[in-house]
């Protein structure tokens, strides 16, 4: 009789006891981003964002200083249309450049093997004409697009207008074929810049090599780079003291938050759009309860799992960490 009436309490113990809760673990995403763009061509400083911080719109995060201005050729200067000290929008000088003629290439169908498609900015190159191989010259590749690519002649003569023949072999050996062109003039080409002229390092005659720094230039002011919306800084893609262009992005913000959950096939039917439910974050040792809705349920294709996304009531939560949703709270 003794055993029979433990066992009854026990029973009824187990039915009077409050059900566990169900629990799936999830993680914070971004949901909304934007870029944190800079405003000018320049030099960055004063730039020290970190992933993870948190920034209000508004906030100055870095400034726009002189940006320098490099030759794209090897050549001589022919002109120079400001003075150090006048404010510029448009062409500081023009060079002429060392070769009189440029040519237009295509590779696609004369590369003898694939080894001859690649193609490689700056490599040497041996020019024939196509009419009678009388016309000869020597040029250096100087940009690649796909198929495509241009060559400088750096000696040799040619005519203009003519079709030649590329080669990389100086026998004009017929397997070296990698492409067809034709002759150009080579015009003068003008480098320019934006704001005030601080610094001019060259003068008219002059001769200068490709990448060689010409001049300074910056605005009146440092620009100011700021922060367009408030947010979390989830990518940082410039460092300090980087040269920079404008609208070019320095990070990115997450301007709102949301929470992701797996749950199965056979759990998604619980959850409803606009339902409220609870979460706990993963570095609360309190395990304080928040609120969050469901805002949308993304199914799967094979409707064996799918993803949950809700907007919690904290709106700066690290993105990344983790949390656990439950159905009910304590």
């Amino acid at each position: 009789m003794k055993t029979k009436l433990i066992l009854a309490l026990m029973m009824a113990s187990l039915l009077c006891a409050p059900a566990l809760a169900d629990t799936w673990s999830g993680s914070v995403a971004a949901s909304e981003t934007v870029e944190i763009e800079i405003p000018a061509d320049g030099t960055l400083t004063a730039f020290s964002l970190e992933v993870g911080q948190t920034v209000q719109a508004g906030d100055v995060v870095g400034e726009i200083r002189q940006t320098k201005g490099f030759s794209p050729i090897d050549g001589t200067v022919a002109a120079l249309h400001v003075e150090v000290g006048d404010t510029v929008d448009g062409t500081v000088l023009e060079i002429s450049p060392v070769s009189r003629y440029t040519l237009t290439c295509t590779a696609e169908e004369y590369a003898k093997s694939p080894e001859n498609a690649l193609i490689h900015s700056g490599e040497q190159v041996y020019i024939r004409c196509t009419a009678d191989g009388t016309h000869r010259a020597v040029a250096r590749v100087t940009t690649i697009d796909g198929s495509a690519f241009s060559a400088e002649v750096t000696a040799g003569e040619l005519y203009v207008g003519e079709s030649v023949f590329i080669y990389r072999s100086p026998e004009y050996l017929n397997d070296s074929l990698i492409g067809k062109g034709t002759v150009t003039t080579h015009d003068t080409l003008s480098v320019s810049g934006s704001g005030v002229l601080l610094q001019l390092r060259v003068s008219v005659g002059d001769r200068v090599e490709r990448g060689q720094w010409l001049f300074s230039t910056a605005s009146s002011e440092n620009t100011a780079v700021t922060v367009p919306e408030s947010g979390i800084v989830t990518a940082v893609n410039v460092q300090q003291g980087s040269q920079v262009q404008e609208n070019q992005s320095t990070a990115t913000l997450a301007t709102a938050v949301s929470l992701r959950v797996e749950v199965s096939g056979d759990e998604a039917p619980r959850f409803k759009k606009g339902d409220t439910w609870y979460y706990t974050r993963n570095d609360d040792p309190h395990e304080t309860h928040f609120t969050a809705t469901v805002q949308r349920v993304l199914t799967n294709g094979d409707d064996a799992s799918a993803t949950i996304v809700l907007t919690p009531v904290e709106s700066d939560l690290p993105i990344g960490l983790g949390i656990l949703l439950t159905d009910e709270m304590d």
